[in-house]
């Protein structure tokens, strides 16, 4: 009698080790149509792509600067800066104020145009923009670009080099890693100069191509006049180099 008891607990046991080996099934949900915004939206490991600017190209020119003649063009400017820098202001030859330091904005210089009908002017307001072209005729006002696209770029300087064009001097900064979250800049934190113009006329930004003369990244433009010439030089005095690179001039984009 016990024989068939025992061979029944083992039947038993055996079942109920089955059953709970079986795991729960878990519903599951087909996946509904995905949004085409869905598909095209960047990621966090995908790091945007720098917008790419349209390009003009430099190209070296025989060119001897004449001071007098370029002081007389802008001689009797029909405006001026006046006042201190950060609190300045700028007027017309009335001594009409064309635009002020506020609390929005500070004012630290301003240069005409060489056709004398606009002024570039050196400011600086909380959202982080620092020059605009006044056209005082017409009452236009042009925002110039703060910095190029890309990473770890300096803000530009802006300079008249046609009566339509400015020439914006920036750079890429040169950073040392140290650790993973660490930067460092020594004094000289230029990697790489880079060039650019302002179109006013279309309002459109273009990258300057460096001419062929310029064989190491770091270049100082050591002058920059309003008829459109750029005087420059290397950084760094490197033996066999020639430091003074001479004259340039803008093709400016078609």
């Amino acid at each position: 009698m016990k024989r068939p008891l025992i061979i029944g607990l083992i039947f038993v046991a055996i079942v109920a080790a089955i059953l709970f080996c079986i795991p729960e099934s878990v519903p599951t949900t087909e996946p509904g149509p995905v949004s085409e915004r869905a598909l095209n939206a960047p990621t966090a490991s995908t790091p945007p792509t720098p917008e790419l600017l349209p390009q003009v190209m430099m190209t070296a020119v025989e060119y001897k600067i004449d001071l007098f003649a370029l002081n007389r063009k802008i001689e009797d400017p029909p405006f001026e800066f006046r006042g201190g820098a950060g609190t300045g202001r700028v007027i017309d030859r009335q001594g009409n104020v064309l635009l002020e330091s506020s609390e929005d904005i500070g004012i630290f210089g301003a240069i005409v145009s060489p056709d004398k009908e606009k002024v570039l002017v050196d400011a600086a307001n909380s959202s982080g923009g620092n020059c605009l072209v006044l056209e005082p005729s017409t009452g236009r006002k042009v925002n110039l670009p703060s910095r190029p696209p890309g990473a770890n770029m300096f803000s530009i300087s802006w300079y008249w080099i046609g009566p339509n064009l400015l020439l914006g001097t920036s750079g890429v900064e040169k950073t040392f890693h140290e650790g993973p979250h660490k930067n460092y800049c020594n004094e000289n934190n230029v990697a790489q100069t880079k060039f650019y113009t302002f179109d006013l006329l279309t309002e459109r930004l273009s990258e300057v191509v460096m001419p062929s003369a310029v064989t190491l990244p770091v270049v100082n433009a050591v002058e920059v006049t309003s008829d459109g010439h750029i005087h420059l030089m290397l950084e760094e005095l490197r033996e066999n180099v020639e430091q003074d690179l001479g004259w340039f001039k803008i093709d400016a984009a078609k």
